[in-house]
């Protein structure tokens, strides 16, 4: 397995994938497995018009992400954020903490396409007990600080209450290194 790998977790809309939900903060962090340390490497929020996106997706994303119509306007088009993620991750290895989700409802379609440009490692999630599983794609985010709180007691990555995107890949960073820790990455 390749010493570094780039974790990616996104906030998408809406629990229903591609085509019906559309990512709208997204954040990848390089684990370097070795030395077991990570860096934050981008986070971005993608522009959309809360008028188009409407009620129902602009509720999901405050009770997920704590992601506001103020934060979609101020985010950065989704050509230009698909652009930098591609250039970033081509080539390399990727993973998440639940790949079924990631990349199975929204990396590998439309404008992400990911398909054949990266390498997706095995979820961090695969070898954890099955109370930290995801039983559906929407119970991601609050599996991943479940999972978070219970094997990591200390915050070591300082997260907080955070709820975004970038906290979402720091907290499966640091899982990944924990369970790699345990011979289980």
């Amino acid at each position: 397995m390749a010493d570094d790998i780039f974790v990616i977790q996104a906030l998408p809309t809406g629990p229903d994938g591609y085509p019906y939900d559309e990512i709208a903060d997204i954040a990848i962090c390089k684990v370097d497995l070795k030395s077991g340390t990570y860096q934050t490497v981008y986070h971005n929020i993608i522009s959309y018009d809360p008028k188009q996106l409407g009620k129902k997706k602009l509720d999901y994303l405050a009770a997920v992400g704590k992601i506001y119509a103020e934060d979609l306007y101020a985010g950065d088009p989704e050509k230009k954020v698909t652009g930098e993620v591609s250039q970033m991750i081509e080539g390399n290895n990727v993973a998440a903490y639940d790949g079924k989700h990631e990349f199975g409802r929204y990396m590998t379609y439309g404008n992400w396409g990911l398909t054949h440009r990266t390498s997706i490692m095995p979820s961090v999630s695969a070898k954890m007990p099955i109370s930290l599983k995801c039983r559906f794609p929407s119970d991601e985010p609050i599996t991943i600080r479940k999972a978070y709180r219970r094997l990591l007691r200390n915050d070591p990555a300082c997260i907080g209450t955070g709820r975004r995107a970038i906290h979402l890949a720091q907290m499966t960073s640091e899982l990944m290194i924990h369970m790699r820790g345990k011979g289980k990455y």
